[in-house]
């Protein structure tokens, strides 16, 4: 057995200024994915888990992140969000599913949902959502076709 075996991405925790802003929004996004609350309300800090894999999402005082809203580009071309969280879809069809199941709830995408081809034989499904604080969350799908 490897040093290696076994180790997973078990969490994710990023930093919001106004916990109760984030919740709204968390408490309503998450669901969309699969992801459950898995704590009751707290002052500091959000938990939300699906399988295996947590997010938590925590308000620290005085705040020591600050984002910009991210570009969003005229010229059709989609600019990579360098810093965000990317969920996996299995498919490019679940991606629009849950753009539009998003959109339902009153999700606006930083950018609708675009296919095209990355590596090879691979194509690259992807839209991209913010949360209050700019935080982005990328939802995606990596294809054969």
């Amino acid at each position: 057995m490897g040093l290696s075996d076994g180790i997973r991405l078990g969490h994710v925790n990023i930093e919001v200024t106004d916990l109760a802003r984030a919740r709204r929004f968390y408490d309503r996004f998450l669901p969309v994915l699969g992801f459950t609350r898995v704590q009751p309300d707290d002052p500091f800090w959000l938990g939300y888990r699906k399988g295996l894999t947590a997010l938590w999402i925590t308000v620290s005082h005085p705040n020591r992140v600050k984002r910009k809203t991210p570009h969003v580009p005229t010229d059709g071309v989609e600019d990579p969000i360098s810093d965000h969280l990317g969920f996996r879809a299995p498919s490019s069809k679940r991606v629009f599913d849950l753009e539009s199941a998003l959109r339902n709830k009153g999700f606006n995408p930083v950018y609708s949902t675009a296919r095209q081809q990355a590596h090879g034989p691979a194509w690259y499904t992807s839209n991209a959502w913010k949360d209050p604080d700019n935080n982005v969350l990328e939802i995606y799908a990596l294809t054969s076709r």
